[in-house]
């Protein structure tokens, strides 16, 4: 998990992942605009899918103290975040396509790996 943790930081700072997401281009190559409505649609997409994980993980787990499965105490969550979360993917990787190219679906794919295993640290 910490490895992919490390993978996805490099692979951000050496990309300007920040400037990219502030600016919508890099500063190498100020032409290369990234397609901003997708960008926000993966957004969506992603902060739907942790607002779902939260729910299921904080809410049920700790708030409610539910002991039941998630299937049972909400049988359409997880289809509905599985949904949002490969609409995120798509969309991630639609919004840098106009930078990276095919380069863009790895790259995406390994932020979205680091992202998630963060959760192996998240002390709850």
């Amino acid at each position: 998990a910490l490895l992919w943790i490390l993978v996805a930081l490099a692979l951000a700072v050496y990309l300007q992942l920040p400037d990219i997401v502030l600016t919508g281009a890099t500063r190498d190559k100020p032409h290369r605009q990234m397609n901003g409505f997708l960008f926000n649609v993966a957004l969506a997409c992603f902060g739907g899918w942790g607002c779902i994980a939260a729910y299921l993980i904080v809410w049920v787990k700790y708030v409610q103290k539910d002991t039941r499965e998630w299937e049972e105490v909400s049988p359409r969550a997880i289809p509905i975040a599985t949904i949002l979360a490969v609409l995120s993917l798509f969309s991630f990787c639609g919004a840098f396509w106009p930078l990276w190219g095919f380069l863009s679906v790895p790259i995406v794919f390994m932020l979205f790996l680091g992202v998630l295993n963060t959760a192996h640290f998240v002390p709850i």
